[in-house]
């Protein structure tokens, strides 16, 4: 066996491994932790493990953070059914999704020649135009402001990403990944309740549904800016400790 060819099975191996070991761990948090029922819609719920998220996305990058918290969630699916609705098999992708964001925020690479900070904005845009194709999207505007505070994060983190010194760049990028991959996950259960209990179900009227979310903006800040400030204080302290180590797959600096 050639050099080459061992060490394509060493890192298969080692990728297998971290899979594995990531989406049981996630499993398990997931196991631990409860979900919060959301006020107003039946069958919807909260996880609080998604804050682990954009960690995920640090450690393990664009790829594997992603995969491990699918598996993960369809693990803890599979063994705690009594845990899950119908509806938490519609948001499935949206932990993984917030995985991706961060993790394309984060990693200051290119991935096909561009930037992958433009793919995470790209992500909010097309979901910002899914929003307001819905009647419930339109009437609910300023609901996107959390959504329009992830682009302008993630535009600045990209831009800036030679300005001051190399810990202030860190922190803003890494703040940035944070804050758009826990509001990427948001955003996706956001739409997937509109076209669910809107569109597909038909459970509610737009303007009665818009007004629940009008009226969930302040709980919404609250709730998902503990999400951030949780996941910034450890991803930063693990990139602090795990800095120009090969034990992250996203290159921050």
């Amino acid at each position: 066996m050639s050099s080459g060819v061992r060490g394509v099975a060493r890192r298969l191996s080692l990728n297998m491994a971290l899979l594995a070991s990531f989406s049981a761990l996630y499993m398990v948090v997931l196991k631990m932790l409860p979900g919060i029922p959301a006020v107003g819609l039946p069958g919807v719920k909260i996880e609080i493990a998604i804050a682990l998220s954009p960690i995920y996305g640090l450690i393990l990058g664009h790829v594997l953070g992603p995969a491990s918290l699918l598996l993960g969630t369809i693990m803890a699916m599979t063994l705690l059914p009594g845990k899950y609705t119908l509806f938490s098999y519609v948001t499935i992708f949206a932990a993984p999704l917030g995985a991706l964001t961060s993790s394309l925020v984060l990693d200051r690479r290119r991935l096909l020649g561009v930037p992958k900070w433009i793919y995470a904005a790209g992500i909010y845009g097309a979901m910002l135009t899914i929003w307001y194709a819905t009647d419930v999207g339109r009437l609910t505007a300023i609901f996107t402001i959390y959504y329009i505070t992830s682009i302008a994060l993630i535009l600045a983190s990209g831009l800036l990403d030679q300005a001051g010194s190399w810990i202030s760049r860190s922190m803003l990028r890494i703040f940035a990944g944070c804050f758009s991959g826990i509001f990427a996950d948001h955003f996706y259960g956001s739409l997937a309740a509109i076209i669910v209990f809107r569109y597909a179900l038909g459970s509610f009227e737009p303007e009665a549904m818009a007004a629940w979310y009008l009226a969930a903006i302040p709980v919404v800040g609250i709730e998902r800016g503990l999400m951030i400030i949780f996941s910034f204080i450890v991803a930063f302290n693990l990139y602090l400790l795990l800095r120009g180590s090969r034990y992250l797959r996203v290159r921050v600096e």
